[in-house]
């Protein structure tokens, strides 16, 4: 190793030797040396965003997205506060993140020195670790005792550097990668013989699959045939399997399909596959449920559960279907069917209205229309959401949301950092005009590096979910109108393509467009300010 490596190069070499291949960040004063490090080499591309939010937003998509540990920087004081908002998503989703943030010199630490904060308290309920580098002999430990846990337990990690410790020679060797940090627990096959026989009693099956179901969706979809059982998922969990599955129902709760809510009134049995979200005013809490999931906390997490099983989801679901009887409650595949067909024929007359404004559901359809079928979808939180996981019928398309955190501004963020790891796909940010406005600058980021995105911005004039909420629980809507800019105007204004759409008939043209373009677009639609069925007050 050279002997002028300093505590910012070392950090970098470390992060190269574990994979890490992007850094989203801001920089500022406690950081500079940090900055100069990364421009020196070429194994880590920094990503410069607007916001230190943003950073973290795009830290915690991206581990969405690839499975991988998701790394963002930022200064000390204000910026470090900014990435909580984003470190939180990942908290409540359960996905690897390291934070890396600047700190005032190590002699004015405990002061009353500007923008000084104890970071450790700070973060502490966002983070499985969090620790203060203070010295060169310790960086590749703490490196490694951040790194550990925010991989194996799917967790979010915390470092903070006083600026005047980035610097100081470091010249210890690297950590190589040690593959047992991937290693998972595994249900043993008497555990998954006795969920089996469990399964064998169910007459009315119903398949809940989240996220985690994504990479076993043949599977899934082998289960569910030889089983008998309804398939649907959370939004995270959409594209699980293909719209065309003849089991295939929708999404769960509000936001998803009124056949589902059906189907698990009069289900039996519930088998939740990677999913960690759980409506208990959608679900009976009578029924049996069989969870399956690869770390064992999350088993019961959220609701009560009968029978857990843990493990890879595939290797799991391939030895249940093989002691599951073929072609068994063939009564209830036939009630599945016509609770699908029904509600496509609902489904049809909502998505079939025209004019102008848009109606959110025609807008959703259009989309789907619009987008190839490996194409990855960024959903903002909003009313949209309700809409899109109600209309949208998956293929294979990938959906990135805030799932239980469900901060506004996510859209936007998370499309980015899915453009920038699957360059060669299409990427769409479906996002309301309140959650836009949150992080509108970082456009100028997907401008700034070429990322051909397409943003989606649902103009309704309105925070329209909390509009809505109040309005059916008879409450005034204080504070939920906005006074929005010209939304296309802006994209253009940054150079990128903006689009406006005011009828129905020019959506699909504008989409399609915008989804082909090879530089950022944004297709701003006027939609109408209509709630989703069954909007109520959340208490």
């Amino acid at each position: 190793m050279p002997a002028t490596r300093n505590v910012a190069s070392a950090i970098l070499d470390q992060l190269s030797e574990w994979g890490v291949k992007s850094i989203y960040g801001l920089i500022g004063d406690d950081i500079l040396h940090l900055m100069d490090a990364l421009a020196k080499q070429d194994r880590i591309s920094f990503y410069h965003v607007r916001h230190e939010e943003t950073a973290a937003m795009m830290a915690s998509a991206h581990a969405k997205l690839t499975g991988e540990v998701g790394v963002c920087v930022a200064d000390g004081g204000p910026g470090t506060l900014h990435l909580l908002n984003g470190l939180a998503d990942a908290c409540m989703d359960n996905v690897p993140v390291l934070a890396f943030t600047g700190q005032v010199s190590r002699q004015e630490i405990g002061t009353n020195s500007k923008q000084y904060i104890d970071q450790q308290t700070m973060m502490h309920p966002l983070v499985s670790y969090t620790s203060l580098l203070c010295d060169p002999a310790a960086t590749l430990q703490v490196l490694e005792n951040a790194y550990a846990p925010a991989v194996s337990g799917r967790s979010v990690a915390h470092i903070s550097i006083p600026m005047d410790v980035f610097p100081l020679p470091c010249d210890y060797m690297t950590i190589p990668p040690k593959p047992y940090i991937n290693t998972y627990p595994q249900s043993s096959l008497q555990v998954l013989d006795g969920a089996a026989a469990l399964m064998r009693k169910a007459r009315r099956p119903v398949i809940l699959s989240g996220a985690g179901g994504r990479k076993a969706g043949a599977e899934l979809s082998d289960l569910s045939l030889k089983w008998g059982a309804a398939i649907i998922h959370t939004l995270p969990g959409t594209g699980v399997v293909d719209k065309s599955h003849p089991h295939y129902v929708g999404g769960l709760g509000h936001a998803g399909s009124p056949a589902s809510a059906n189907l698990l009134d009069q289900s039996d049995m519930c088998f939740i596959a990677g999913a960690n979200w759980w409506p208990q005013e959608y679900v009976p809490e009578e029924i049996p449920i069989i969870q399956l999931d690869h770390n064992p906390a999350n088993i019961g997490s959220t609701t009560k559960v009968d029978y857990g099983l843990v493990g890879d989801a595939g290797t799991v679901l391939r030895h249940l279907s093989g002691l599951i009887d073929e072609n068994s409650n063939q009564e209830w595949v036939y009630r599945i069917k016509y609770e699908v067909s029904a509600w496509l024929k609902t489904l049809e007359e909502e998505t079939n209205t025209h004019g102008s404004p848009v109606h959110p559901a025609a807008l959703v359809r259009a989309v789907q229309n619009a987008l190839p079928d490996d194409a990855i979808i960024c959903l903002d939180t909003g009313d949209h959401t309700v809409w899109f996981g109600r209309v949208f019928r998956p293929s294979r398309q990938r959906v990135l949301i805030s799932g239980r955190w469900r901060t506004m501004g996510f859209g936007l963020p998370a499309a980015l950092a899915a453009k920038i790891n699957r360059p060669y796909q299409k990427v769409l940010a479906l996002v309301g005009d309140g959650g836009l406005a949150m992080n509108m600058p970082d456009f100028l980021t997907a401008v700034k590096y070429r990322l051909p995105i397409t943003v989606v911005v649902v103009n309704n004039g309105s925070l329209a979910m909390e509009k809505n909420k109040m309005s059916a629980g008879g409450l005034i809507p204080e504070g939920t109108e906005l006074n929005n800019p010209e939304f296309a105007r802006y994209a253009a204004d940054c150079g990128g393509l903006g689009l406006k759409v005011d009828h129905s008939n020019d959506l699909e043209g504008a989409l399609r467009e915008a989804v082909n373009s090879d530089i950022p677009a944004l297709v701003e639609v006027k939609t109408l300010d209509i709630a989703a069925p069954g909007t109520k007050l959340p208490f």
